[in-house]
């Protein structure tokens, strides 16, 4: 299980969240989803309206770089064809605005063929209020043979999300999930690659966590917090504006 791990979960994805306007948050339960070639690799995120009116949002398929054979598609209150790439929360697809405070789920579906192949999604999401200020969220999906249903299931376990806020200053929240008992590294790094933080560096057990970064005594710039536990291993990007 852990040469199956270390062999497709080696991979450092960077994901830049853009919320200069706190319209909304659009916070996705994993970017990154591992299936068996012919499967259906679902993305979930939760869409919150943070101010106190209505908001009316937009979702925005910005990128859809998939191998021959697959597709995509988007959900968010109903389901829509593979061709549509932006959708709203209006009448016109089968929608209402969100109302203040509410969290309202949304999905993106990936159809494989039988390849072993890696695919990738780019959304933005947005307000009408606000169009031209846009969440930006990367998806990977990936498909290989090797994999069986209980390896998708302990493989998609693991995961470490987009700190929240992002950009911040000087307070972030870092969210994880263990698949299995184990030695989790948590650590800070600036642009140059020099380890400025250790957040976890302990035994957990199997589930989710978040921790605290503050980084009232660093500079304004672009750092990376990196996690590693039972040779799964991810890096993020994050910007710290004073």
């Amino acid at each position: 299980m852990k040469s199956l791990v270390l062999k497709f979960i080696v991979l450092i994805s960077f994901l830049v969240i853009n919320i200069d306007a706190q319209d909304i948050s659009f916070v996705p339960h994993d970017t990154l989803v591992y299936g068996a070639p012919g499967s259906e690799l679902i993305f979930e995120i939760d869409v919150t309206n943070l101010t106190a009116v209505e908001q009316t949002v937009f979702l925005v398929r910005t990128e859809n770089d998939l191998p021959a054979g697959w597709s995509s598609s988007l959900c968010f209150d109903l389901c829509f064809s593979s061709e549509t790439d932006s959708i709203a929360t209006t009448s016109t697809y089968g929608s209402t605005p969100l109302a203040p405070g509410e969290t309202r789920p949304v999905s993106l579906h990936i159809f494989t063929d039988m390849t072993a192949d890696t695919g990738y999604v780019q959304l933005q999401a947005g307000t009408f209020h606000d169009p031209d200020t846009r969440i930006t969220v990367n998806f990977t999906g990936i498909t290989d043979p090797t994999i069986d249903v209980n390896d998708v299931s302990l493989l998609n376990s693991y995961s470490l999300s987009q700190n929240y806020p992002n950009p911040f200053n000087p307070s972030t929240k870092i969210n994880y999930s263990v698949g299995e008992p184990g030695y989790v590294q948590l650590k800070v790094y600036n642009i140059l690659g020099v380890e400025i933080a250790s957040l976890i560096n302990e035994q957990k057990k199997a589930g989710s966590y978040a921790v605290d970064f503050n980084a009232s005594k660093l500079s304004s710039g672009v750092y990376f917090y990196s996690i590693t536990v039972n040779n799964f291993t991810q890096t993020r990007k994050m910007i710290l504006e004073k």
